[in-house]
């Protein structure tokens, strides 16, 4: 599998395992972005490699529990023991204000250039342009790899900018071994806002085979579950989905959804389901681990992300689904293009339009060949370009060939 240029000219003689310390230094609360790294982990441990994570586990329990069970070795940046530094950044934090955000800032660095000492790379996880205390800590260990992974793109991020985040962006260009995005347009991006365009590179997010894994079945005649697995926000589609299914109950009596996650619009999702009446079709899950995420995706036949979110991605859902042989409904937005070929593995229709939603899914239920072709085709793809082994391995062919250039440009001086 090729999603960017490789070295074919000369063999890599790093030795395995490689030591790759991942590191995510903003904190939005338990995310795709936490849930990608921890995939990809537990892919290179799989692989024989060893994988550590450096994060804020605040409000995050779920990556420690998650994490554990793995075996992945976590680093708690929210421990005010961690180091003296960050001690004195969290007793101060109130009072200081700024100071504090340095002293923080400073711990911060300290502690990865300690981890940095026994690692052959630092992956950083940016979303949008963040991290600096890593691009810092790297540039103090010039003999560590880095990776850069960008989990929003630039124009997302741009009401963002500070002095802040154009310094970590000018350390990002010249440090990085290789910037990664997850498909190509926000990568072209990256690019034309100076990202050298030989060390930037397609690398899509993935999703973990071994969790996710048996097939789900057919549906009858006459009936479909669509599923949709994804925080209840502004702008993520519940309310469109619904519309949709309302329009289409009366003629398709077996038709089924399945809501997963929870979030600030659910009493606006409940008050929806029970004035269009659909009560009796529609089920709200809840926010579930995710460890369970599977075995509910599994009652379903399709799975659904009509999101015209902001800052919508790569969505996991998608690849979620489709690694259980569910083909995908969801809208021409972000990277869900490059997730979804339409009318192969599923079918895109334009973001809020509740119409071309109702017949994608009216067309799952009345063509059971398409169903069925579809379905194959969603599994066949997600083996081939988004499974957690397929993508780790591509990632680690990075981090040798960086290390590998790392040592000859060491040999010539």
């Amino acid at each position: 599998m090729n999603f960017g240029p490789k070295n074919t000219d000369r063999q890599v003689a790093r030795p395995t395992p490689l030591r790759v310390v991942h590191y995510m230094g903003t904190n939005f609360g338990m995310t795709g972005v936490e849930t990608f790294i921890l995939q990809l982990c537990a892919a290179q441990m799989r692989a024989g490699h060893v994988p550590s994570i450096a994060i804020d586990l605040f409000s995050r329990e779920e990556v420690r529990a998650i994490a554990q069970r793995a075996g992945i070795v976590v680093h708690d940046l929210s421990d005010p023991h961690i180091s003296g530094a960050m001690k004195s950044a969290n007793r101060t934090t109130a009072a200081r204000g700024r100071l504090a955000k340095f002293w923080l800032r400073v711990g911060r660095v300290r502690l990865l250039r300690k981890l940095l000492r026994d690692a052959d790379v630092l992956h950083i996880h940016a979303v949008g342009i963040s991290c600096i205390d890593g691009f810092l800590a790297r540039a103090m260990s010039p003999r560590k790899a880095l990776i850069v992974t960008h989990h929003a793109t630039i124009t997302w991020f741009a009401p963002y900018r500070s002095l802040v985040s154009d310094l970590t962006f000018w350390l990002e260009k010249r440090l990085s071994d290789r910037v990664v995005m997850p498909y190509a347009a926000a990568l072209a991006e990256l690019v034309a806002n100076g990202i050298p365009k030989s060390r930037a590179m397609v690398i899509p997010f993935c999703v973990d085979q071994e969790l996710f894994c048996g097939h789900a079945g057919m549906p009858a005649d006459g009936a479909l579950t669509v599923v949709m697995s994804a925080r209840m926000f502004a702008g993520k589609g519940h309310l469109e989905l619904l519309s949709a299914i309302a329009a289409l109950k009366h003629r398709y009596p077996g038709l089924r959804a399945v809501l997963i996650g929870d979030g600030p619009r659910r009493p606006e999702v409940e008050a929806s389901i029970e004035r269009l009446g659909l009560r009796e079709v529609v089920e709200c899950v809840g926010r579930v681990s995710h460890g369970e995420v599977p075995a509910i995706m599994r009652r379903g036949h399709v799975i659904a992300l009509p999101s015209y979110m902001e800052g919508e991605m790569f969505p996991l859902c998608l690849m979620e689904g489709m690694a259980l042989g569910l083909p995908a409904i969801a809208t021409r937005l972000a990277g869900i293009p490059d997730i979804i070929v339409d009318g192969e593995t599923g079918i895109l229709v334009e973001p809020r339009n509740e119409a071309a939603l109702a017949r994608a899914i009216e067309l799952f239920i009345s063509d059971r060949a398409f169903h069925a072709r579809a379905a194959v085709n969603a599994l066949a793809r997600f083996q081939s370009r988004f499974s957690a082994a397929a993508v780790a391995q591509v990632y680690l062919e990075q981090y040798e060939d960086a290390l590998l250039n790392l040592t000859s440009r060491a040999l010539l001086m």
